[in-house]
């Protein structure tokens, strides 16, 4: 019976008694569900991988293990310099590479861009790429970073590309 200042006693004990393992049910689910939402997180998020997709942005960040700007030719009256480069691996397999050069000739400085267009394919670890007049070059790509090969001036020049966030 249920009224002012009546307490039923069998309600409360019986329905106490029959939740009891529903909710322990309930909360041995409920820590399952946050173990599994932050079972990782105790080795932090996961690294870059050789298996990730390459595509996107990149920016050169060093030439034969040097900073930019890298200085490809230094004579009497004529200097070459690498001053900047960026790749972009699209998504539809086209890729766009910008190279930024700076010419001085008897102390006058010209700022000259070239850019590469083709299509790029990957394959765990490698980057092959084909540019539009039929040259071929394979890259290495550790999913952060691409290292290419580049000759200009007659030098083989080691190229570190890292990704953009």
């Amino acid at each position: 019976m249920i009224g002012l200042g009546v307490r039923d006693n069998r309600w409360t004990r019986n329905t106490r008694d029959s939740l009891r393992p529903r909710a322990t049910r309930w909360t041995a689910l409920a820590a399952l569900v946050m173990l599994a939402a932050c079972g990782d997180s105790a080795t932090g998020p996961k690294p870059p991988s050789a298996n990730d997709p390459a595509a996107g942005t990149f920016a050169l960040t060093t030439v034969n293990a040097q900073p930019l700007p890298f200085t490809l030719f230094n004579e009497a009256g004529f200097r070459l310099v690498f001053a900047a480069s960026t790749l972009a691996l699209q998504t539809d397999g086209q890729f766009v590479l910008a190279e930024s050069t700076v010419e001085t000739v008897a102390g006058f400085a010209s700022t000259y861009v070239d850019t590469v267009r083709g299509t790029w394919t990957q394959n765990v670890g490698t980057i092959a790429m084909r540019s539009t007049d039929g040259a071929t070059t394979n890259a290495t790509w550790d999913g952060r970073q691409i290292a290419l090969d580049l000759v200009s001036e007659g030098q083989q020049l080691r190229t570190i590309y890292r990704k953009n966030p």
